[in-house]
């Protein structure tokens, strides 16, 4: 997946850096191994509307803790669950502890499209960095290059607090 993600963003002439080191599973590691300054830590979650079949990602700063109640809010449903692992294979084909928007590369579109929900102060960083569906891998981008990459895969996207 590393090299689906850089060959899109070559493509889009999207600048990052890509940084490789060891595995990492939580935000809190990634943030311990991965340090960049000026540049926002990020967790990815793949969730549900526990009353439909609608499903969104959503990214958060590392160290919000997500209210799932709170965030359904905003898409106008009363509460989200996790998605189940068979679910985000499934839709993004990736597992658990590997979901961040680069995932939408792997999404079917035509079948159906997550929304983003992404939080404030992510949407406002200088900079992010998501891993690349793998986690011995981060790239670091520049906001503009986020926002650009979103719009080259018509996602639509909700800005939260």
């Amino acid at each position: 997946m590393i090299n689906k993600v850089t060959a899109y963003l070559d493509n889009l002439k999207i600048s990052y850096s890509l940084i490789r080191h060891e595995a990492v599973v939580t935000t809190e590691e990634s943030r311990q191994v991965i340090h960049v300054d000026n540049c926002m830590s990020c967790k990815s979650l793949y969730v549900k509307d526990k009353k439909s079949d609608n499903y969104y990602l959503v990214v958060l700063p590392f160290d919000v803790r997500a209210n799932m109640r709170r965030l359904a809010s905003y898409v106008n449903c009363a509460k989200f669950e996790f998605a189940t692992e068979e679910k985000l294979f499934s839709d993004l084909h990736v597992h658990r502890g590997s979901v961040s928007p680069f995932a939408y590369l792997n999404e079917n579109a035509e079948k159906y499209s997550a929304p983003l929900l992404i939080h404030r102060d992510v949407w406002n960083a200088e900079r992010v960095k998501f891993h690349p569906c793998d986690n011995t891998a981060t790239v670091v981008l520049s906001l503009d290059g986020f926002k650009l990459f979103l719009k080259s895969i018509n996602k639509d996207t909700v800005v939260v607090d």
